[in-house]
C-alpha cells in the first residue's frame, strides 16, 4: 500500500487546495486542508476501507469524505458545512479493470451539470 502523502484538489476556481495528512489508521487516513486558520472553518478528506472476511469472495469496500466548512466574513462563526460521500463496492472475484472503469464514470457523472444543479436547487429531472 502506498504511504499516506498530501492531495492537491482543484477547487472552483482551479486553484490548487493542498490537503496535509492528518491521522493515518489501520483502514483510514485524514487530510486537513493547508494553512487553515482555524480548525472550526477547516476542510477535512476521509478515506476508509473495509476488507471482508472471505478476501477471495468478499466485497470490499472504500468510502470517502470531503467536507467544506463555510465560515461566515462578518460575524466569523459558522454558516454550514457541504458534504460529499462516496462508497464504492467492489467485488473480490472482479478486476481491477472494471473498477477503473466504475471510477471513470463515477468521476463524469458527478461533473455532470444535472449533478450540480440538484446539489444547489434540490431539484431532479421528473
Amino acid at each position: 500500500m502506498a504511504a499516506a502523502a498530501a492531495l492537491t484538489l482543484k477547487n472552483n476556481a482551479a486553484a490548487n487546495v493542498t490537503f496535509d495528512v492528518y491521522s493515518v489508521n489501520t483502514d483510514s487516513v485524514e487530510w486537513v486542508e493547508s494553512g487553515a486558520t482555524s480548525i472550526l472553518g477547516t476542510s477535512r478528506a476521509i478515506l476508509s476501507r473495509v476488507i471482508p472476511a472471505d478476501k477471495a469472495a468478499g466485497v470490499y469496500r472504500t468510502r470517502g469524505k470531503l467536507a467544506r466548512p463555510v465560515i461566515n466574513g462578518t460575524s466569523g462563526l459558522l454558516d454550514g458545512t457541504l458534504t460529499g460521500t462516496f462508497e464504492i463496492l467492489h467485488p473480490a472475484k472482479l478486476s481491477t479493470a472494471e473498477t477503473d472503469e466504475l471510477i471513470a464514470r463515477f468521476k463524469e457523472f458527478v461533473g455532470q451539470a444535472i449533478v450540480k444543479a440538484a446539489a444547489e436547487t434540490g431539484a431532479i429531472p421528473t
